[in-house]
């Protein structure tokens, strides 16, 4: 995708998701926002991730240790640093983000229609879902990235909702809402 045309559609996702934040403030700031460092094609929410600080919403990064993975909080875009992958990864001094009930923001390389996901192999989010089922995950992604359907393991764990430039996409899956509803964040995200 031309570069100009990427920076159009992200922002587009980026103005939706401070429309919905907007719209839930409160909750955003009792739960916090786990959000992701874009690397390479991925859609990049640094706009957003500015926007959300400036509003004192606690706000996390992941960082890669071995076969896991764990959020850290951060207090501006500048605690940053290149770790795993080459992906930007919060600060060592930055304190580790223990929320059980938070938005989280997952980038993927594709997504589907109902909600699967492939990352980059490695299975990180995956894992990291698996042993905290009370977040609601929030898929983003360029509408170029979805297919109808996309084969999905048993390991793998669904999206609650889709973001793309073309809008937002909440996934009907019973087991999928229950766990969003369960969680108490889910809105109209």
């Amino acid at each position: 995708m031309p570069k100009e045309d990427a920076m159009k559609r992200q922002a587009q996702i980026c103005r939706m998701l401070q429309r919905y934040f907007t719209g839930y403030m409160e909750k955003a700031r009792r739960f916090g926002i786990f959000g992701y460092y874009p690397l390479g094609s991925e859609v990049s929410l640094l706009p957003l991730y500015e926007w959300l600080l400036t509003r004192q919403i606690p706000l996390a990064f992941p960082r890669v240790s071995g076969n896991e993975m764990e959020f850290y909080r951060v207090v501006s875009m500048g605690d940053f640093e290149e770790g795993a992958f080459h992906v930007m990864e919060p600060l060592l001094h930055c304190q580790r983000a223990a929320w059980d009930r938070a938005y989280t923001l997952t980038p993927g390389s594709v997504f589907d229609r109902a909600g699967n996901r492939i990352g980059y192999g490695k299975g990180y989010y995956d894992r990291y879902f698996s042993a905290h089922p009370m977040l609601l995950r929030v898929g983003i992604a360029y509408e170029r990235q979805i297919e109808e359907k996309i084969p999905a393991e048993r390991m793998d764990v669904r999206m609650h909702t889709l973001v793309t430039e073309a809008g937002v996409c909440k996934f009907e899956d019973r087991q999928t809402m229950q766990e969003g509803n369960r969680n108490g964040i889910i809105g109209d995200l």
